[in-house]
């Protein structure tokens, strides 16, 4: 008899699990074909927002970076995307754009301009397929930035922009050193045996704050008009900065993503409300920062733009991905490849990957309410964390209604690496 019970229990669960298959609504997406083929339907769903986040389940992931390439030329040529932000510095991509719309190498800028996860073969057809598109078509497209990690390359933007303006140059030629030194803290961290000075940083920080306010109140005083690159560029620098700022007044509560979704509305308002792409990790593409209650820049995005920002997230449960073993992204980290464990139990990778599409498209907006589950999620970033020594560092506290984070999602069951260009 109880033998009987629990084979009733088994058939019960497997009918359950079959039922919230069918009655949540999927776009299946067929990988064998032509890239752009797999894109078309899920552009075709979300291009007539205007921002739109695409997010990756990991920054190592092959497929993740060739479907958002993917959909991401059907946002262009088909609904008239003209902006694509990475999460990256933006003094950084300033120049990267710069060059893919030149001869230039692309592979040496991309090393040169470009953090390391980013520097991968998807990417660099991308960039190569923007290039030709550029050649060939009116409406230009512009690469951007949204990050201030790195901060020198927007202070040489200043450099050219104030080179016949005596006081301004003078401002920027101080403000060089402090950005030079930031930078290099940033990327000395990935020497174990280095011990950051932090109030020798906090206190050149500021002083480089104090010198981004003094350039603001000398342009608005002088009336100067700036290139719309320099005016990102300011704004950029003074983000980067805002930090240290910060913390010489013991405030450590400084919002990252809320200071990359400002990049990303100002990018819009001051290239004509053009409409932008945002290809960053499903943590800052999402409502929600998932580890905590802070919004992540998807969250800022949607207070300032409501429906007309579209979340879309990238999840698979197995395969390979790269991660690099340094704790800091920087344009020479080295990336290795490594294999998924199996997702928990109880995790939307595991229960997705019992669907009967492999690979598929999920609307959450128009499916609100279907998925009654309460699973965990994982988030893979760009260094590698051993899985079961790290766990509650990869995967959320359970979440039962996914449309707090998310829009969309695309699932693709078994994924591979990227391919690193070193």
């Amino acid at each position: 008899m109880k033998n009987k019970i629990i084979a009733m229990l088994l058939m019960i669960g497997l009918v359950n699990l079959k039922a919230q298959d069918h009655s949540v609504k999927t776009i299946e997406l067929n990988l064998s074909k032509d890239a752009l083929k797999i894109g078309a339907p899920v552009a075709k769903e979300i291009g007539n927002n205007t921002i739109v986040g695409l997010g990756e389940g990991t920054h190592g992931t092959k497929e993740f970076n060739e479907i958002r390439a993917a959909i991401s030329k059907k946002l262009i040529t088909k609904d008239h995307f003209s902006i694509v932000c990475f999460e990256a510095p933006y003094g950084d991509v300033y120049y990267l754009n710069k060059a893919v719309n030149s001869n230039a190498d692309i592979k040496a800028a991309m090393k040169q301009y470009l953090i390391s996860i980013w520097q991968t073969k998807e990417i660099e057809d991308f960039l190569l397929w923007i290039r030709e598109y550029n050649r060939n078509n009116k409406n230009q497209i512009l690469l951007s930035g949204v990050d201030f990690n790195f901060v020198l390359n927007s202070v040489n933007i200043l450099e050219n922009e104030f080179k016949n303006k005596h006081t301004l140059k003078a401002l920027t030629d101080s403000l060089l050193p402090k950005a030079s030194y930031q930078d290099e803290m940033w990327k000395k961290q990935n020497d174990k045996s280095f011990r950051i000075d932090m109030p020798s940083l906090i206190k050149s920080g500021t002083q480089a704050y104090g010198l981004v306010q003094n350039i603001e109140e000398t342009v608005k005083k002088e009336n100067i008009s700036l290139s719309t690159g320099a005016k990102l560029a300011l704004e950029n620098i003074k983000l980067g900065f805002t930090v240290m700022y910060e913390a010489s007044k013991q405030n450590y509560e400084i919002s990252r993503d809320q200071m990359m979704a400002g990049m990303v509305t100002k990018t819009h308002q001051l290239y004509d409300n053009k409409k932008v792409i945002v290809i960053a990790h499903n943590g800052h593409v999402s409502f929600k920062f998932p580890f905590s209650e802070d919004m992540g820049m998807g969250g800022y995005l949607k207070k300032q733009f409501g429906e007309k920002y579209f979340a879309l997230a990238t999840l698979t449960s197995t395969g390979t991905y790269s991660a690099t073993l340094d704790n800091i992204d920087t344009n020479d980290n080295k990336y290795k490849a490594y294999q998924f464990p199996n997702p928990l139990e109880a995790s939307w990778q595991n229960y997705f990957s019992k669907f009967k599409n492999e690979n598929f498209y999920l609307n959450l907006r128009e499916n609100n309410g279907t998925l009654k589950q309460n699973l965990s999620l994982a988030f893979w970033g760009y260094f590698y964390l051993d899985p079961i020594k790290y766990e509650k560092n990869i995967y959320t506290e359970k979440i039962s209604n996914l449309n707090d984070y998310f829009d969309g999602i695309i699932f693709i069951r078994k994924t591979n690496a990227s391919e690193h260009l070193n």
